[in-house]
This record gives C-alpha cells, structure tokens and sequence, in this order.
C-alpha cells in the first residue's frame, strides 16, 4: 500500500480550504534526518505534553509570571496579586503583594535582588533580608516597567507608553534620576526591552533600535550606529527568547503583521501565510508568549486570549502546529500555560486563571485530568479531479498503547468529499490493546471522491504517536 505523502505535516489551512485544509491540534512534526525524503516515518506527529498539577501557591488567580533565580534552587512566582518565592521542596512562601491583580508580570534578578514590573510599578525583593517593597515614584526618572531585563550588572526597564528607558545602579534595584534616555531613532514609543548577547533591543511600535553598555555617566548605554531596524511590535507580551535570538509579533509602518526571529540584525519570517490569515483576523494586542526545550525541540508559543486560541512554532522543524484545552463541554479554548520557567529539572507553566502550576509532561496524557483532543487533517488527495477509488486507509499509530484504564483505545477517522466543507460520519478504529504490536488502524472500500481530505483524531489518554499514513487509490470513470 503506498504512503500517503504529506499525511504527516504541519497546521496550514489556506485563506481558502479548497487550496489546502490541513490541521494539527496537539501534536507536533518531528523529523528523522537519517532516512531519505519520501520513506516511511520521515516524519512523525508525537503527542503534545499533557499537564500534571504540581502546586497551587495560595491565592486563585491568573499566574502571571514565573522565575527562577540563580543556582536554581529558588523559583519566583506572582499569582493575582501576590509574589512568592517557591524552594526546591515546591514550598510557597508568600514574600510580597503588588497593586495589580491581572496582566504578565516580568521578573529578572542581579543576583543581590529581584526586579518586578507589571506595568504600572516596579518591585524589588531583597534576598539577604528577604524584603519586598514597591519602589517609590520618587526613584529614577520615572515610575512602572512594562519589561525588566538585567544586562552587565544593570537592570533596564522602560517607561510604559513613552520612548523612555532607565537603568538601575549597578547590582541595585535603586536608580538615580538622570540614569535614563530615549529611543531617539524614530518617534515610535517601545514597547518592549529585550537582551542579546549584551545588546538591549528597544522594540517600538515600528521600528526597533541597539544600545549597548560603554560606562557613560549617568546613563550607561550609547545607541550602536547603524543597528536600527524597521520592524516594530504589534503585541508586547509576544517577545520571547527563542534559540540564540529573540522572536515576536511584527509590524511597521507598512502594514502588520507576521511573526519573526532575529537572525543577528536582520529579522527572519517564521510565520506562514496560513497562519497570519488565522491570527490576524482578529485581536493581536493582548498575545503572549514564551519559548521552552523539550526533546531536542524549541517551541515558541503563543496565544491570543481574546481570539482563545494558541499557535506553537517549532524551531527545530520550522514548522507550526496548534494547542487547545478541551473543556468540560468539550469546546476548544486556549492552552492552560500563561508564563513558563525550568525549574528542578521541569518545564513549569502557570494556569491563566486558577492559579495553578503545572509540569509540561511528556508522560502525562491528559491536561489535568481533562482528556486532550488531538487531530490531523491531511491534504487534499485529488488526480486532476478526476474520481478515484479510495480502497483503503490505514494510519500506523504506535500499537499496543493501550493499558489497564484504556484498555482498547480508538482513533476517529472521517473524510470530506467538498474540500473540508462537510464531513461523513465518523468511524472509530483500534490502534493497539496492551502488546498488540501488528494491530492496524485500517479502514477498506471509503467509496469514491474527486477532491477528498481525511481527518484522524484521538481522545483516549494514551501515547499515540502517528509514525506514518497509507493510502491506496485507483482511478475510476468521470
């Protein structure tokens, strides 16, 4: 039976379904670079990580950051309104409360302190006498930070809504009036700070600029010539570190929006037309992300809370998918995960309402207890559009995955015979009780179609890995 090219692949759904209607929900495209183009398992979907609580702080709330400190044995958090430092026992110790309840809040350290900015303030927290304060208005230029970063010694914040930026004594959290300064390259406010290779990027709302540390009084940083970009932001909470750069939503005075990933002073597309023409129909503002490793892979995820959706790009395979939260009525919402950090040995992700923070498990097969929905939908199979016979369909899940709860787990295949408009029934096919190792998820005579899209999905909580899909197929009369 021959493989079915381009079963497994990436989420890529065209402005119109009839040019390509593909899908991924919840799982991910990993490659095998030993084997040739076109044999079978080139490329594999793996499962998406489920969630496994692993503690709830105290308050319920949105979890709206997440750090861990140097020598990780400490681990921030900022729940509603409150921050606390979490030990390696996972013991939450309230240590302060900030004048906001929602919103990301970000927190960087200068291995004497920590720095917390949530917009409309900024906080330290003093490790040697373990003491939290709201920083008055009467320190530095200005008061509030969008965005804290710690560069050579300093912590730089901006100033919300302004083209300002200040900088902190060096290994304080205090800073002296006149140490701030302005991006000045453009007249566009930043929108957000980040820090690469000792370079502060200052994002604004269309251009971007390269400052870096040369010891000047009483501001420490100059502007590096030459280094300005034409490539703004469109959504402040979407910078992320992702690989050896920075990734965000992008946009200039041309037009908005695509995604992209700073290739040293040049940015780099990441995001596909497909992609764009999902996210960017609707609100983009409110959008954050974050970028974690997990098996040799780096993903970039990012969600949209107001559109309720979320996209994760893989920078391992250059290749996107979607992931969704089945609720309780079944419906699809946005990932659970709000802010991520690693911390003893786990990739943590904090609820963006209840207050909880879960370990991303690679080994865990529901999200909490709530089943997960993962769903592939394959491209168009279709000769000139002519009919074809479609004699069977097999996909090759892993087998004998089944266990003592889900005893005989079931894939669910259906097909569209209009080009993803409507679908047929859906039929459920066995992947493999426990050591049914040549068991086949295989369906014979599905009748005949010009233009015909397959979907398969799982529900079950078990590890299903799609290694390959077959597809035989003979032309008919038209």
């Amino acid at each position: 039976m021959p493989n079915f090219d381009g079963f497994v692949g990436e989420a890529y759904q065209a402005p119109s379904i009839y040019q390509d209607a593909q899908e991924l929900i919840n799982w991910y495209p990993e490659i095998d670079k030993t084997k040739p183009q076109g044999a079978r398992g080139v490329m594999a979907l793996y499962p998406t990580p489920g969630l496994t609580t692993k503690i709830v702080p105290g308050v319920t709330g949105e979890v709206r950051g997440l750090y861990v400190l140097a020598g990780g044995s400490t681990m921030l958090a900022v729940v509603g309104n409150t921050a606390y430092s979490l030990d390696q026992n996972f013991t939450a110790t309230s240590i302060g409360t900030l004048t906001t309840s929602t919103g990301i809040v970000y927190i960087t350290d200068n291995r004497v302190a920590a720095m917390f900015g949530d917009g409309v303030n900024r906080y330290s927290y003093t490790f040697a006498t373990s003491t939290f304060a709201t920083l008055p208005a009467t320190d530095g230029a200005f008061t509030g930070a969008d965005k804290v970063e710690y560069v050579d010694d300093f912590i730089v914040y901006n100033n919300p809504g302004t083209q300002q930026w200040g900088a902190t004594s060096a290994l304080l959290t205090t800073s002296p009036a006149l140490s701030f300064s302005s991006k000045d390259s453009a007249p566009d406010n930043i929108v957000n700070i980040a820090v690469d290779k000792r370079e502060v990027l200052l994002i604004g709302e269309y251009t971007t600029e390269r400052w870096i540390n040369v010891g000047a009084f009483p501001f420490p940083f100059n502007r590096i010539p030459g280094a300005s970009m034409q490539h703004g932001c469109a959504a402040k909470y979407s910078v992320a570190r992702l690989g050896e750069s920075t990734a965000w939503i992008s946009q200039d005075r041309h037009g908005a929006k695509m995604v992209i990933q700073m290739e040293g002073y040049q940015p780099k597309r990441i995001s596909t037309h497909a992609v764009e023409n999902d996210i960017f129909s609707g609100v983009v503002s409110d959008a954050r992300a974050f970028a974690y490793q997990q098996d040799g892979h780096e993903f970039y995820e990012l969600t949209f809370p107001t559109q309720n959706k979320t996209w994760v790009y893989d920078l391992a395979s250059d290749m996107w998918h979607k992931r969704f939260y089945r609720n309780s009525t079944n419906g699809l919402e946005r990932s659970r995960a709000n802010c991520q950090a690693w911390f003893q040995g786990l990739n943590l992700v904090g609820d963006y309402a209840n207050g909880t923070i879960y370990v991303l498990d690679r080994n865990a097969y529901t999200d909490a207890g709530q089943a997960i929905l993962r769903m592939r939908r394959a491209p168009h199979v279709t000769q000139e559009l002519d009919y074809v016979f479609h004699e069977s369909f097999q996909v090759q899940f892993q087998p004998g995955v089944g266990d003592s709860t889900t005893l005989n787990p079931q894939c669910m295949l259906r097909w569209s015979d209009d080009g993803g408009s409507t679908w047929s029934n859906s039929y459920n096919l066995p992947i493999g009780k426990i050591g049914e190792y040549k068991n086949r998820a295989i369906k014979k005579m599905l009748g005949r179609a010009r233009d015909r899209v397959y979907e398969v999905s799982i529900t079950d909580p078990v590890y299903a890995a799609i290694i390959s899909a077959n597809l035989e197929i003979k032309k008919g009369i038209y």
